[in-house]
């Protein structure tokens, strides 16, 4: 973990130190927990390297418990410039900090290297692309508004099970946020594939490992019978070493799955069939192009896809699969640091806060990195991007609308005003009058004021 000095900060302090204006004398303690029973205010850490600098500016913002939302009430009424308070480091609650601190390397369902997940990744993109997906076309700039970069970010950086289940429960939430478009994939299409990511691998054992996935799905009953067995005899085809041969046998496949009636008790097992078999076909990704129309039904099936390709690993990647995918897997590497500055917009507490509330003034105030999009840190080091929704125009016209008709009910003769002096500005140009001359001493120019120096509130605090 990162050398952090921390200090507590009680809430008429805090706008002060945020914007590092403590001055030169203030002490701080190794440990936060001196300050973890600390009362209105938040605890402050700031990076040793930084204080050695002269930089006294926090690197993290550790929130108390059960007092959250009233300091972030306060400090938006009171010092509005402190909002949000990720504009100046990490923000966390006590709670994940303590988590984060905690974790033992306990992973046991989610895989915790990135190599896997980066083809994972890929995948979610591929299925969240609006027209037909051409990998060596895709900008990997989208990874990071995927659901599967903020599990893959928080299983490669904390490695305990219970940090990625928390993700996806505060995931789950943000699904089901209104402010938020909607998805082609739902976290119900992409859990399963989650849980499977870790699933072991015997590089000499080859292709053939992947019908053992189907075995284990077939003990649960998840076919019926004259279904699996069609099946099962078109996936045996599919590891033939000629071409010709998975070519007829995917078109069996097809035909398979058009014709016969059968009963999956699992939602996901019609695509993960689909994805298998146009992975096999190819022996790899070269032939992801097959899932096209079955995407349209099916949009994980991109996901599993992804899933297999990482899995067997680079030798069974394309060219342009094996660059997206290693460009992705280069973001997931980074070692994460409180010290190191969150890329998002807010955290999780703040959008709590925001959530709570129920004012779309305050996300409109959030000084965002994208437009219409808002970067949310989840969890520490795991962050999603969600587009906000636009607003309706059909009611910004009505508020509109209203706000003119109240403006003439209040003052009548504001159209008479502003027809005189339109007028008087027409005169004006067209005489080349001398406004200066007109009014004499009456027009003086304006000098440009320069902001005066930010002052400390120590003498002129607004207490509640």
């Amino acid at each position: 973990m990162t050398d952090l000095r921390y200090l507590f900060s009680s809430r008429d302090d805090l706008p002060d130190a945020l914007f590092s204006m403590l001055g030169a004398s203030f002490k701080t303690e190794s440990s936060y927990e001196l300050f973890s029973e600390g009362g209105r205010g938040a605890v402050l850490g700031f990076s040793s390297k930084s204080l050695e600098l002269g930089y006294a500016s926090p690197a993290l913002v550790i929130l108390p418990e059960g007092k959250t939302s009233e300091l972030f009430s306060w400090l938006k009424t009171y010092a509005a410039e402190t909002y949000p308070l990720s504009q100046f480091g990490r923000v966390v609650s006590i709670d994940d900090f303590r988590s984060v601190e905690r974790v033992k390397d306990s992973s046991n369902v989610f895989w915790k290297r990135p190599d896997r997940w980066s083809s994972v990744i890929l995948g979610e993109i591929l299925a969240q692309s609006d027209s037909d997906p051409v990998v060596s076309s895709l900008p990997l700039s989208r990874a990071n508004a995927t659901f599967s970069f903020a599990v893959a970010k928080s299983a490669v950086a904390h490695r305990s099970d219970l940090v990625s289940e928390e993700c996806i429960r505060r995931l789950r939430v943000l699904s089901e946020d209104k402010r938020f478009l909607d998805r082609s994939l739902s976290l119900t299409d992409i859990i399963p594939i989650w849980e499977r990511v870790g699933t072991g691998w015997d590089e000499s054992a080859g292709l053939p490992q992947l019908l053992s996935l189907i075995q284990v799905s077939q003990s649960k009953d998840l076919f019926e019978p004259p279904y699996a067995a069609a099946r099962n005899k078109v996936f045996e085809e599919l590891l033939s070493d000629s071409v010709e041969q998975r070519v007829l046998a995917f078109r069996s496949f097809v035909n398979v799955q058009s014709s016969v009636e059968r009963h999956q008790t699992e939602p996901f097992a019609d695509a993960f069939e689909m994805a298998l078999a146009a992975f096999l076909v190819g022996r790899g990704t070269s032939h992801v192009f097959l899932l096209k129309d079955m995407a349209r039904k099916y949009p994980s099936v991109y996901v599993w896809f992804g899933l297999f390709a990482g899995l067997t690993g680079p030798v069974c990647w394309d060219v342009a699969w094996a660059r997206a995918a290693k460009g992705i897997e280069k973001t997931l590497s980074a070692h994460f640091s409180w010290a190191e500055p969150p890329s998002c917009d807010i955290s999780w507490p703040e959008y709590s806060w925001v959530a709570s509330t129920d004012n779309e003034k305050l996300i409109a105030e959030i000084p965002k990195q994208l437009p219409k999009v808002l970067i949310i840190e989840i969890f520490p080091g795991a962050t999603c991007q969600l587009r906000l929704k636009a607003s309706n125009p059909v009611q910004k016209d009505r508020v509109v609308s209203s706000e003119r008709v109240a403006d003439s009910a209040s003052f009548p003769q504001s159209d008479l005003v502003y027809a005189f002096v339109k007028e008087f500005i027409r005169l004006s140009d067209k005489t080349k009058l001398d406004l200066g001359a007109v009014l004499g001493q009456d027009v003086v120019s304006s000098e440009t004021l320069t902001p005066s120096k930010r002052n400390k509130r120590t003498t002129s605090k607004i207490v509640k």
